[in-house]
């Protein structure tokens, strides 16, 4: 277990080129921008990670709970759920701990849970939201943390939420899972209809027809700590669930023998081909059974005709080290009235994609790729505004995790930090970084230049960090917020970024 045992790395762990400085996670210092300091992390925050335990020959483990911070540098309670692969189930842990944060809104946090000291480090998007990289050398993990609404934390949350749960044992495509749907929640009991792929099989019988599920949540503590189940054709997958307010849950999956995370966001609107109209960022992450680099990452963009076609889009992807970069994009979609859309995408030079999306709203989706050779989710925002090289202008949150490659060995890594864009086409890049079990490593303000395209297509370079020029690609949804991948080969890194809201 990644909390208590303590044995020989035996996986392969390096410095490399894309990693910038190198080293264990650290707070990042320098010439950020802001007015965060403790009293802005103040309020009970529900968190989510999931990471590596390289104390375990690497093996993959999911976490999830709660804290509470008192504004003045104290985690004054908690709880802790860990999940580690192959046993799988959920350890509960009571927390506490101390933490501080900077005037640029980075930090660092350290929880203790079952006399273990955990260290994180933090980059505040928001008092609301907390990006949060374990900065142990034991473990390489990324994660969230949310401002929980205290008035909704002890009701069973209530009405149709579009769900999406990725679960897996060494989380490679051939024992990984993942469930996309609707579920309707009233009295406790849960109806609804999902689409997965598990085994390779999608929706059990390799069809179009979504699967029917049942299901319950349960009454959650008065700390918003639940627990419930969805059952499909496939089987039963059960939960720890953590309410963030009464549109937004997080998942921890707690059956014997896999891991899994996800989350449930409320849904809104009415649906028909109509509804998809305009331009969609989307990002998605996979896992496949390829040796070495097991992954797939993808971030793109598409334009929704209204009527059933996509037009004018491009997407960037890594599959299994493999970079393809703008890679031109058409296809069609329909969309039925509960809100899910089966969207077939063609790629030029590249095999067709079949996404099903299920609809948060008009704006926001969940999506799974109906694909047997790996097993792929993610999310799709509607694009808001035009874009420019001044769309990018001031400090931004980000956070980046994902594999590399080299010398025969895959190594794990995260960052955290924030990016200042000057509007006109430079940037400062500041980051805490882990990929080492050595617990040495520094932090870096590191300088760069970037490109926006109209189509909030944007492209960096960030000296001592970029293997190839314009190899950080970022996809915009608006000024404020984007999905990340560095598109190299022999990388498979993604993430995220939001505008820093501070004080």
């Amino acid at each position: 277990m990644k909390k208590l045992v303590v044995v020989p790395i035996l996986i392969g762990i390096c410095l490399l080129t894309a990693c910038g400085s190198g080293g264990s996670g650290v707070t990042p210092v320098g010439a950020g921008q802001g007015n965060f300091s403790k009293a802005t992390l103040k309020g009970q925050y529900a968190y989510q990670i999931a990471g590596y335990d390289l104390t375990n020959n690497g093996a993959p483990y999911r976490e999830a709970g709660y804290f509470v911070a008192d504004g003045n540098g104290n985690l004054t309670s908690g709880s802790d759920d860990f999940s580690e692969a192959p046993t799988g189930g959920a350890q509960n842990n009571s927390t506490s701990g101390t933490y501080s944060i900077a005037n640029d809104g980075t930090g660092t946090l350290t929880l203790s849970v079952a006399g273990n000291a955990l260290t994180f480090s933090l980059t505040m998007v928001s008092a609301n939201e907390v990006l949060m990289n374990e900065a142990d050398s034991g473990a390489i993990a990324a994660g969230r943390a949310d401002l929980q609404t205290s008035s909704v934390l002890s009701s069973v949350p209530s009405g149709t939420f579009v769900f999406r749960i990725h679960s897996c044992v060494s989380c490679t495509g051939g024992d990984s899972a993942s469930l996309v749907g609707a579920m309707k929640v009233a009295g406790g009991s849960v109806t609804g209809f999902d689409d997965v792929l598990r085994g390779g099989i999608f929706d059990n019988n390799n069809t179009t027809v979504p699967l029917t599920i049942t299901g319950s949540l349960n009454t959650p503590t008065s700390s918003g700590r639940g627990t419930g189940s969805i059952t499909d054709a496939t089987g039963t997958v059960n939960f720890i669930y953590y309410v963030v307010d009464s549109k937004t849950l997080r998942f921890l999956v707690s059956d014997s023998g896999v891991i899994g995370i996800g989350s449930a966001e409320a849904q809104s609107g009415t649906f028909s081909n109509s509804t998809l109209n305009g331009s969609y960022v989307f990002g998605s992450r996979a896992d496949d059974s390829n040796t070495g680099l097991t992954a797939q990452n993808t971030v793109g963009v598409f334009t929704a005709g209204g009527n059933g076609t996509i037009s004018a889009g491009t997407l960037d992807s890594v599959r299994d080290g493999n970079s393809y970069t703008q890679v031109g994009l058409s296809g069609s979609y329909t969309v039925s009235s509960n809100g899910r859309a089966v969207v077939t995408l063609s790629p030029s030079g590249l095999a067709s994609i079949e996404e099903v999306l299920w609809m948060v709203s008009p704006s926001r989706a969940f999506l799974l790729t109906d694909d047997t050779s790996k097993v792929e989710d993610g999310t799709a925002d509607q694009q808001q505004g035009s874009f420019s090289n001044g769309s990018l202008n001031g400090q931004y949150a980000f956070s980046m995790d994902g594999l590399e490659f080299a010398s025969s060995s895959t190594v794990a890594l995260t960052q955290v930090g924030w990016i200042i864009w000057n509007g006109s086409g430079t940037l400062t890049w500041n980051e805490a970084m882990n990929n080492s079990s050595s617990g040495s490593g520094s932090s870096e303000n590191l300088s760069g230049t970037y490109s926006v395209a109209n189509n909030g297509r944007t492209t960096a370079t960030v000296n001592n960090l970029s293997i190839n020029s314009n190899d950080i690609v970022v996809y915009l949804v608006s000024n404020s917020k984007a999905y990340m991948l560095q598109n190299d080969t022999g990388v498979e890194i993604v993430g995220t970024m939001a505008t820093q809201t501070s004080p």
